[in-house]
């Protein structure tokens, strides 16, 4: 019985030993795809890192070339508010000078408009003063007819148009409407037109 015993564990063992023989192949294999993967992944990533080194190195020289800008610019900008401030300061001065030379503008005319005031209160005096005033006044004559109507003066009319037009006289309208210069009709004027 110890032979039939010995014989199955000698043959466990040796299907065992192949079947952890080849248990043991496979995950060799598999470690070596493993390892494969992982080398390709390790390659990538390299390059990765060798481009964001390139991106790096681009990224560093445009921050020196915009910081050099940027200090250029602080320059340029201090020119420009200088030159700002003293434009700026120059039309303080001008507006300064207008404003003084404004007042005296003023001062002047407020002077020229007492005198011509004065000189024009002088003249009113003189005619009112005067006696001939009274004789260039025109006198109108009673003598029309007190009947009649209201007319509207129109674009191009004259007295003397209107007299023609409604049968009157021109002396009638004249009187009965006190006008001085009947030249002087304006459109829009009403006027009393007398009739027989």
């Amino acid at each position: 019985m110890v032979s039939v015993k010995a014989v199955f564990i000698v043959f466990l063992i040796c299907f065992s030993g192949a079947n952890l023989f080849g248990d043991i192949t496979i995950r060799v294999a598999n470690l070596k795809q493993d390892m494969e993967l992982v080398s390709r992944e390790l390659a990538g990533f390299r390059t990765e890192v060798e481009l964001l080194r390139r991106e790096n190195a681009q990224l560093r020289i445009q921050v020196e070339q915009s910081t050099r800008k940027q200090s250029s610019n602080v320059g340029t900008s201090t020119q420009v508010l200088q030159g700002i401030s003293d434009r700026l300061q120059s039309m303080e001065n001008r507006l300064n000078q207008n404003e003084k030379s404004q007042l005296a503008l003023q001062k002047s005319i407020e002077l020229k408009m007492k005198d011509l005031i004065s000189q024009m209160n002088k003249g009113f005096d003189q005619v009112h003063s005067s006696p001939s005033s009274t004789a260039n006044s025109p006198t109108f004559d009673q003598d029309y007819p007190q009947k009649g109507f209201v007319h509207v003066v129109e674009k191009g009319e004259t007295i003397s148009s209107i007299a023609k037009k409604y049968k009157s006289q021109t002396k009638w309208i004249i009187n009965a409407n006190q006008i001085v210069d009947p030249k002087k009709v304006f459109v829009g004027k009403e006027l009393f037109v007398p009739q027989k």
